[in-house]
């Protein structure tokens, strides 16, 4: 049951588009399989930091106000400064796929994908209705808990890995221009995140620029 539990939720999760898909998709195509997938790694390193302070007690500080806002604040500003370096990246004249050298820096691309997914707070948000969904609705023992979120970030880790793949073969179809309307659309859709919350910070004072 926490097998297939955690399987399952790793599928919902894998197909959720957000910042770090766009990114993921970007990142393997420009440069590499072995980049997307060391970022994937990053990915599964936040994930299981999440898991773990969510574990041991930090789901009571959502529950303040000031908390979030803060929150939402860092995470919002860190996207931000991602969507703009995307939008003005230059793209090499010779090609979309960079060097051997440069597409394994393997320590910078697992950074890359701690710091895009840790910083979104409703990542955060995310686990935390996870972890009180399995402990309430399934009543997991430790053990089981502990099985269900191995499942859950192994699937979450092997479609990624799948979406570096498939996003790295098409590498041999693209352009540098390709590359240049990627980056935008990629940096837009981070700042289109990072405004997203600081609406959630403003709705904190009461006020919404994006409605309701």
């Amino acid at each position: 049951m926490a097998v297939w539990n955690g399987f399952l939720h790793g599928l919902l999760l894998s197909v959720l588009i957000g910042p770090v898909f766009f990114a993921l998709i970007q990142n393997s195509i420009e440069k590499g399989f072995w980049s997307g997938f060391f970022m994937a790694v990053g990915i599964a390193l936040s994930d299981s930091f999440y898991i773990g302070v969510t574990y041991f007690g930090i789901s009571q500080f959502v529950d303040n106000p000031t908390f979030n806002m803060w929150l939402g604040g860092l995470g919002g500003a860190i996207l931000l400064v991602f969507g703009m370096v995307y939008i003005f990246k230059p793209v090499p004249m010779k090609g979309a796929k960079q060097s051997h050298e440069e597409s394994t820096l393997w320590f910078r691309q697992i950074l890359k994908g701690f710091f895009l997914n840790g910083v979104n707070p409703f990542v955060l948000f995310f686990w935390i209705g996870i972890m009180t969904k399995v402990t309430i609705e399934f009543d997991f023992t430790s053990n089981q808990l502990l099985v269900f979120f191995v499942t859950l970030i192994a699937t979450v880790f092997g479609t990624d890995i799948l979406k570096s793949f498939f996003a790295m073969k098409l590498s041999q179809l693209v352009t540098p221009r390709f590359m240049k309307i990627m980056n935008r659309v990629v940096g837009l859709a981070l700042i289109l995140f990072s405004l997203y919350l600081f609406n959630f910070v403003l709705e904190g004072f009461g006020y919404s620029v994006l409605g309701s």
